[in-house]
Parts: structure tokens; sequence; C-alpha cells
């Protein structure tokens, strides 16, 4: 089988797998549930993938890259200062969290679906969080607050509590009670000068 082939196979079962896990759950989604909707063999699965374990790194790691790599390209692609671009960082989320396929923070529902502090997914966790902890203090960097780290910090918690609330209180108000509070820890935060 040609490189190109495999890897394309790889990915299909990737895909299908993280499909499946983000919608069902980890633990709701068997091995033979995700070699029937990829429509490969056991072997061919078990080629590109050692374990089931693996697979759900596999796709906790490529999920949680994309979803950085999306929520920067969304705030940058805004002629905004950089202070309003920290500003609509929620508003971003609004049409997310108002999908119907939204199930939430894909790390947390992992940790806590696997309820295992020795699992593998803590460095995915970690590595996740301080992906968006580092675009935040770039961001507040840009906007030359005076504790950028500060300023980080509390959006990212905002962030998660925003992920939480949206998915198991529903969407609405959400990002307006976030856009607040945001206002409020940046307000306070203006000029080093």
């Amino acid at each position: 089988m040609g490189r190109h082939k495999s890897q394309f196979i790889h990915d299909h079962i990737l895909e299908v797998a993280s499909d499946l896990f983000y919608e069902h759950g980890i633990n709701n989604v068997g091995i033979s549930r995700i070699i029937a909707d990829a429509g490969v063999a056991k072997m061919t699965l078990y080629s590109h993938f050692d374990s089931k374990e693996a697979l759900v790194i596999a796709y906790l790691e490529n999920r949680s890259r994309e979803w950085v790599d999306w929520y920067k390209r969304q705030l940058y692609k805004m002629p905004l200062t950089p202070m309003d671009r920290l500003l609509s960082s929620f508003d971003v989320l609004g049409t997310w969290f108002t999908s119907k396929r939204y199930r939430g923070c894909l790390v947390a529902n992992a940790i806590i679906e696997l309820a295992d502090h020795l699992h593998p997914v803590h460095e995915v966790k970690r590595e996740y969080y301080a992906s968006i902890k580092t675009m935040y203090l770039t961001l507040a960097g840009e906007a030359d607050l005076r504790d950028s780290e500060y300023v980080a910090e509390q959006l990212f918690v905002l962030l998660r509590e925003a992920m939480m609330a949206a998915y198991l209180d529903g969407p609405n108000g959400v990002v307006e009670r976030c856009t607040k509070r945001a206002y409020s820890v940046l307000e306070g935060q203006l000029a080093r000068g």
C-alpha cells in the first residue's frame, strides 16, 4: 500500500473515530463501531492505531490543535484593535455554542469520562490549555495591558466556564455574560503607562 493511501486510511479512521467520540462519548464508542463506520477491517485499524487509547489520544491531540487554530483564525480575521479583539473573543464562540453538534470541550469531556488521573489525556490537556493561555497572553500583550499574564489566566477561566455553561445549561446569554466579565477584567488593566 502506498504511503499516500495509507495516510488517507489513517486520517479517515481518525476522522470517523473523532466524530463518534465527540458525539457519543469515548466510553460509549467501541472499536467495532469505529470499524463499521469507517468501513475498514480490524487489522487495518490496528495497523494504524495499536489500541483504542492511542486512537483516543490522537483524536484529542488533533481536534484540540484544530480548535485552537480555528479560534485564532477567527479572532485575527477581524480587522479590530487588539483590545476589541480580546473583547470579541467570546462573540466568536457564539456560533459554535449554538451549533447542533456542540457537546462542550472535548478535552474536559475526556478528562471527566476517563476519570483516571494517570491517563495520558492529562498531557494532552496540559498542552491544549497552554496553547490557549499563550494565545490569550499574546492578545493581551498586543493590547498593551499592565498584567498580560493575569488577563490571559482570567480569560482562560472564563472560556472554560463558557464552554461548560453553554453545554450544560444551553447557550442563551453565555457569550454576553462572559463578554461583560471580560470587559471588567480588561478595564482594570488598561495602559501600562
